[in-house]
């Protein structure tokens, strides 16, 4: 029974590929029929091939990088070359229905990423769900934030690409930090890694639920949350985050409100916000990050697109970008971007998809202002119904947006040079769940 129980989990989420559902009620919420326990897992073995050279033409101090691989044209964790085979991600784990009121969600991953930079075994989730109060749910724990879309999908089952939108990515994945120097207030600071990324998680306590009225869906969360490294439970600063999420879908065809599953045929359109703050140095700099965005699914098509933005403190990449070198960090900047995405499944394992993602970046201090582009053409091919591949390929292109505010001689040569260096990638991954 146990066995025939996860085929029919296993099957109902591997047609979400190309789907649209409620994410918070998918992921803290259990069926009423549930098991006390099941578990689930999933490995992502992926190559990936970034066509690039080593950056030539660098002049001054930073000279010495000439003849390396810029950071941007190699593969995480290990940033060691710009083609790489890993396994990207290994998931193991468990949830299930306690008691009526109560059920539980918890996995680890054992992959190469940057959840996993410092540690070979990382715990991504651990929570507990309590339905006590009618329109209330709690949950407590770790899991993911509810803010955006993408970042809420489960990467095993929904996410239709390898990698993440740039704006996501850059913008929401956590990277925790600390000055490695002197804070500039009205700048760029220097910062070191403490930890691995959270993966769009934090520590804390959500309030959330889903409301029906006929084929309209209404949902809403709010967050405390530690906005803190996910390696550790307890909140370093004792400041908090709050998230929050509202979210209003019309379910289409004929299920209508008795449609619960990822695979549902719906229209939704949802906004979020983060507000908190972080230690840099010997201050408390603040951190927002909000969100708006709509998703469609019927038949055999998709289609969804989000806008967000930044303000406060934001984390960039090495810089110069060089493995070894500092993290650049501004301490009241801003950023934003979007990105548009479709999915058409042609044929019944077959599905074509293109997204379109975009990043101004840095764009209170303007010389350091940077713009990130990346068109990418994906195919999915599905096996069974726990077996799926993904072939994707990024035109990735990255603007100095004002090179004149930087001072003639060595630094601008040396931004318009980087930025002329960045390669497209090429990946392809599979995932087994089982």
């Amino acid at each position: 029974m146990r066995l025939r129980a996860v085929i029919a989990v296993l099957t109902m989420l591997a047609s979400a590929s190309a789907s649209a559902t409620n994410w918070l009620q998918l992921q803290g919420n259990e069926m009423p029929d549930a098991p006390a326990f099941r578990y689930f897992g999933f490995v992502q073995p992926t190559y990936t091939h970034i066509d690039a050279q080593p950056v030539t033409g660098l002049q001054g101090p930073v000279a010495i990088h000439n003849g390396k691989y810029s950071a941007l044209n190699l593969n995480w964790p290990n940033l060691e070359r710009p083609h790489q085979f890993q396994v990207l991600r290994a998931g193991l784990g468990a949830r299930g229905r306690l008691s009526d009121e109560i059920n539980y969600f918890a996995a680890l991953d054992a992959g190469q990423n940057g959840t996993t930079y410092y540690s070979d075994v990382m715990l991504t989730d651990a929570s507990l769900t309590v339905s006590l109060i009618p329109g209330a749910r709690v949950r407590a724990g770790l899991f993911k934030l509810p803010t955006s879309e993408e970042a809420l999908q489960a990467v095993n089952v929904s996410a239709p690409y390898v990698y993440n939108s740039n704006v996501v990515l850059y913008l929401l994945v956590g990277l925790p930090v600390q000055s490695s120097g002197a804070v500039n207030p009205a700048g760029a600071s220097a910062a070191s890694l403490t930890s691995g990324f959270s993966g769009y998680r934090d520590w804390g306590v959500q309030v959330y639920d889903t409301f029906n009225r006929g084929q309209w869906e209404y949902s809403y969360a709010a967050m405390l949350s530690n906005g803190d490294s996910i390696d550790r439970m307890l909140d370093s600063d004792g400041r908090k985050d709050l998230t929050l999420r509202f979210q209003a879908s019309y379910l289409l065809g004929s299920q209508g409100s008795k449609s619960r599953g990822p695979n549902r045929e719906d229209f939704s359109a949802y906004v979020w916000r983060q507000a908190g703050s972080r230690l840099f140095g010997t201050q408390h700099y603040s951190l927002v990050r909000e969100g708006v965005g709509i998703k469609y699914l019927q038949g055999d098509f998709r289609a969804s697109a989000e806008y967000l933005r930044a303000a406060g403190m934001i984390v960039g990449g090495q810089t110069p970008p060089f493995v070894g070198q500092p993290f650049v960090v501004g301490v009241n900047e801003k950023a934003g971007g979007w990105y548009l995405e479709g999915g058409w499944r042609f044929l019944p394992q077959w599905e074509a998809d293109l997204r379109y993602d975009y990043l101004d970046f840095m764009t209170q201090t303007i010389a350091n202002e940077r713009e990130l582009a990346t068109t990418t053409l994906g195919l999915q091919y599905s096996v069974n119904p726990a077996v799926r591949v993904i072939f994707n390929y990024e035109w990735r292109a990255m603007t100095v947006s004002n090179p004149a505010a930087i001072a003639a001689g060595p630094a601008r040569n040396n931004a318009l040079t980087i930025a002329d260096n960045l390669g497209d990638r090429a990946s392809m991954q599979l995932t087994w769940s089982f």
